[in-house]
């Protein structure tokens, strides 16, 4: 099960048939001391993440120039990238992980930006559109098209960590 990006308080999970046999990786598991397990399925969820966040960054709408937005009780000056330096990832809680009735896990969100220091409540318009905006969707795209490679880069990733942590004589 691969989770889709993160909105508030909601995970939202998409599920897809796999046809790669993970016996090895299961087995390499059983090898190593729950720990060790727990650090190289970690690892592997972190390697596989990145063309998929990357994508999402690059895909973001971007400004033309800087801008004011409601922020509070008031106004701030925003300038032309927020949206892109928002996006971020994250590993899962304890609590999140339960809930998905998993063992690791990982989320690309939508946090404060880097440099600007302020969330970008405007997102979802971007992403959904509205009655007024044509939608310019960048989460969903990266998702569904890096959801295989996304896969392929964490088993390749995990029999590798799997072999460095020695589980897989």
């Amino acid at each position: 099960r691969i989770s889709n990006p993160y909105f508030g308080k909601r995970m939202s999970t998409v599920e897809f048939s796999i046809s790669t046999d993970f016996s090895d990786i299961e087995q390499g598991l059983a090898g190593l001391t729950a720990r060790m397990a727990k650090k190289a399925v970690d690892g592997a969820i972190t390697y596989a993440k990145t063309p998929m966040l990357k994508e999402a960054q690059e895909k973001a709408a971007k400004a033309e120039a800087d801008h004011r937005m409601e922020y509070g009780d008031g106004y701030v000056d925003v300038h032309p990238g927020l949206l892109k330096e928002s996006i971020k990832w994250r590993k899962l809680k304890a609590k999140e992980l339960q809930e998905l009735g998993v063992s690791a896990g990982g989320a690309i969100y939508i946090g404060k930006g880097k440099t600007q220091k302020l969330y970008p409540r405007y997102w979802h318009f971007i992403e959904y559109g509205t009655s007024a905006l044509a939608p310019a969707p960048y989460f969903r795209p990266a998702f569904e098209q890096n959801k295989q490679l996304f896969l392929d880069r964490f088993c390749q990733k995990l029999r590798q960590n799997i072999d460095k942590f020695g589980g897989g004589s």
